[in-house]
């Protein structure tokens, strides 16, 4: 018959047979799966309320278990409900444009939707720093990250009828998001640079930069050094001003190349810190190879919210705008504690050097500290508004004040000012002249340093502490005040990327409520 032979009617009996036989045994083993799973017995409903509590990993791992779960874990309104943590009820898009699903869109940027979810990240660039928002943008799937600026108004001057001699400069500030020129841009379907090195260890190519300056950058993920392995000579970020937050190493001689600086395994990717590589590249015509030169890299980290979100009983805290005079606007993180910082004890300094940075001799800065206004001295509106504030009891424990960018004196990450007690033992006054009239005054301690952060002092300051969304800080050696400023953070994000819509609807609300 030779090495083929027609089909008879024989075999395609037999041919159906079979295939009878194969479907009764995946039958039989779906049952018998049945009965040794308890699991799949359940309704559907009841498995969909269950997967709601899983994680990402989790729904992966049952997916591969039987096509039951693998049905069941991919609906997406269990993916849908994963990412919402991670993007504000405002963005979060109707559909999941431009993925096709919202599992797949959870998947495009996992594991980075830490990124989106924190929102505010500092870097560590020597001395100035920056601060950076974090934004997921639902028309393009792209997770991107734009600088925080603060600009100067107009200010006008007038005197401090308490000490005529310092001129009081007002502080107006313009606070907005550079646009123009995002510092990180996670594309929709994100591709590593080397696949070879897996997801968790590669770096992501990012377009960034003016066209025609020829500057790259990457991004790649952190890990986490464990508390009991750090040290005080090693260089960290974020600083040990900020406190209860993970650390990473801030120096590398590799540049952050080896595989002890980042995640071997998902368990090991920070979820506060991320890394950003920049440099320069040219090439000849349409090359895609070149030279590669000024290659730098920032260590990112975000704040806890705990430390900057203001409460009952801490009404201060907040990242605020400050007025520096020459050096011009810069971000502080304000936290209040119950006890103040450990601060180290300052560094002798020769006459010369305190003369440099506006200070007196060391046998005469007992002079420039204000003593606590007795009760005689007291006019009765000064102990009505005293009376107040004791009745509040909000008016206890400590305000540090640290810079989150910085300048060539006191760079970023070191403390601007710290008031070691704003309850009875640091009252100085009440104020009630213009235009601080009702605050309250304590004594604080301001940072200071001649450039490149050499013989660094704390002299005698004054905290005025106008309301709750606005402070200043008298420097009494130099006759100088700095105001700061509150930054709404919520609201920036609102007007910047919907327009105000938000703060809109707010309003309305609150003009329907009271037209009612």
């Amino acid at each position: 018959m030779g090495l083929f032979r027609r089909r008879t009617n024989d075999d395609v009996a037999e041919g159906k047979r079979a295939a009878l036989v194969s479907e009764a045994t995946i039958c039989m083993n779906m049952s018998i799966d049945q009965q040794l799973a308890p699991l799949l017995q359940l309704p559907s409903e009841i498995l969909h309320q269950v997967l709601g509590f899983l994680p990402a990993q989790s729904l992966v791992s049952l997916a591969r278990t039987c096509r039951q779960l693998r049905g069941l874990s991919s609906n997406d309104l269990l993916w849908s409900n994963l990412l919402r943590p991670h993007i504000p009820p405002e963005d979060f898009p109707p559909n999941p444009y431009p993925s096709s699903s919202y599992r797949d869109l959870y998947i495009t940027h996992h594991p980075y939707w830490f990124v989106p979810r924190s929102r505010i990240w500092i870097s560590d660039e020597p001395h100035i720093g920056r601060v950076m928002i974090a934004h997921y943008d639902p028309r393009r799937g792209c997770i991107e990250g734009y600088r925080l600026l603060a600009e100067r108004t107009p200010s006008v001057a007038i005197f401090w009828p308490y000490e005529p001699s310092v001129v009081i400069h007002s502080f107006q500030p313009r606070v907005h998001l550079w646009l123009d020129d995002p510092i990180m841009k996670l594309p929709h379907d994100v591709v590593p640079f080397n696949t070879r090195q897996g997801w968790w260890e590669a770096e992501i190519k990012m377009t960034v930069g003016r066209p025609g300056h020829n500057t790259s950058a990457s991004f790649f993920l952190a890990r986490n050094i464990p508390t009991h392995l750090q040290s005080k000579s090693m260089c960290l970020w974020p600083p040990p001003t900020i406190p209860n937050m993970p650390r990473v190493r801030a120096e590398s001689i590799d540049k952050f190349r080896g595989s002890g600086h980042k995640p071997q395994k998902y368990s090991e990717i920070s979820q506060t810190t991320f890394r950003l590589r920049h440099w320069s590249q040219f090439s000849t015509g349409m090359a895609h190879f070149g030279i590669r030169i000024g290659e730098e890299v920032s260590t990112w980290s975000t704040i806890d919210p705990d430390l900057y979100s203001p409460s009952r009983e801490k009404p201060y805290q907040g990242i605020y705008v400050g007025d520096y005079a020459g050096h011009g606007c810069e971000f502080l993180l304000v936290t209040q504690s119950e006890k103040p910082p450990e601060i180290p004890v300052r560094r002798p300094t020769d006459a010369f050097l305190r003369g440099l940075i506006g200070l007196p001799p060391e046998d005469e800065e007992g002079e420039m500290e204000e003593t606590q206004q007795s009760p005689q001295e007291q006019s009765q509106y000064q102990r009505d508004v005293l009376a107040a504030q004791v009745a509040e009891g909000i008016y206890h424990g400590a305000i540090s004040a640290v810079k989150l960018t910085g300048d060539p004196n006191i760079p970023r990450g070191e403390y601007t000012f710290v008031a070691d007690d704003i309850g009875p033992a640091g009252l100085i006054r009440i104020a009630e002249e213009y235009p601080f009239k009702g605050a309250r005054v304590v004594r604080s301690r301001g940072h200071v340093a001649a450039r490149g952060f050499h013989n660094d002092e704390y002299i005698p300051s004054q905290l005025i502490m106008i309301s709750r969304n606005k402070i200043a800080q008298y420097w009494v050696p130099y006759g100088h005040i700095s105001f700061y400023e509150r930054i709404n953070l919520d609201e920036l994000i609102d007007d910047t990327f919907r327009s105000g819509g938000r703060r809109r609807e707010a309003e309305q609300g609150v003009g329907g409520t009271s037209g009612s």
